[in-house]
């Protein structure tokens, strides 16, 4: 399956069509600003297929996570930014009128570099999110918590501690409790940004094996710094640059064959 990308350098047509029929977000012509000095995504056309791994690589500062934080509308928070262009989801213009934003995070759930679980018990961080959106039953929010512990790969270690806090949890475990409590949402989407930067290698295979288990039920967009890990986890891989897409492609063609030469250099580490 061969995705080609869309934009300032490379005039190349995109060929999705085996994508699109799985397509679950869109961007169409986007661009993104922090002000309007600053630039930060540029006519990035993309992509993304349901049910798999997307990685992003490429070097600082080249866009990665303002991108990723396009798809659940996280850069409305920053003062004076601004964004043009469309980014669907399910065919559906996230940016338009009348989007409901808790509603929107809840189907795109985000887990963060650095793990961060309430100051509560594990039970009560799983729980809370369910209880937020209205879940009284206990029993079903006893099922939920259950069942997210268990596909975030920590239920055999916590379920004779579920009233201890969160913070005695080790770095590895707090991140997989975070995307337990993000997947007791329920969501349909998953973003990670750098979700195993801070851990130790026996941690960071845990959360690899994690997410090639959940992409069986959810999309996931992972930002990586490690190329390595984008080799071992992504069904498909976007390297940027300064603000631009350079290449999106099958993980396995862009590391062995890619189309840009800027591609194969940072691949080679030439830069970066």
């Amino acid at each position: 399956m061969e995705i080609i990308p869309v934009t300032e350098k490379n005039s190349l047509e995109q060929d999705n069509r085996s994508v699109k029929r799985n397509e679950v977000v869109r961007t169409e012509n986007l661009d993104f600003f922090y002000n309007p000095e600053s630039h930060a995504l540029k006519n990035i056309n993309l992509s993304i297929p349901g049910k798999k791994v997307t990685a992003f690589i490429g070097p600082s500062g080249c866009g990665k996570s303002t991108l990723l934080r396009c798809f659940n509308r996280m850069n409305d928070l920053l003062p004076g930014s601004y964004l043009k262009g469309r980014v669907l989801i399910d065919n559906k213009d996230i940016y338009a009128n009348g989007i409901r934003l808790e509603e929107l995070r809840k189907k795109v759930g985000m887990v963060f570099q650095k793990s961060n679980p309430f100051p509560m018990s594990i039970w009560e961080n799983v729980a809370f999110g369910p209880r937020v959106n209205g879940e009284s039953d206990k029993h079903t929010i006893e099922e939920v918590v259950k069942s997210a512990l268990e596909q975030a790969d920590l239920w055999k270690e916590t379920k004779d501690r579920l009233n201890e806090s969160a913070l005695d949890l080790s770095g590895g475990q707090q991140q997989r409790l975070c995307i337990a409590r993000t997947l007791a949402n329920k969501p349909e989407i998953i973003l990670m940004d750098e979700p195993a930067s801070a851990l130790d290698p026996i941690s960071t295979g845990k959360i690899e094996e994690t997410i090639i288990e959940l992409k069986k039920n959810y999309t996931i967009i992972i930002v990586t710094h490690n190329m390595q890990q984008a080799a071992r986890i992504s069904d498909f891989t976007a390297f940027m640059m300064l603000g631009e897409m350079i290449e999106f492609n099958d993980t396995k063609t862009l590391f062995t064959n890619p189309n840009e030469n800027l591609t194969e250099e940072y691949i080679t580490g030439r830069f970066g």
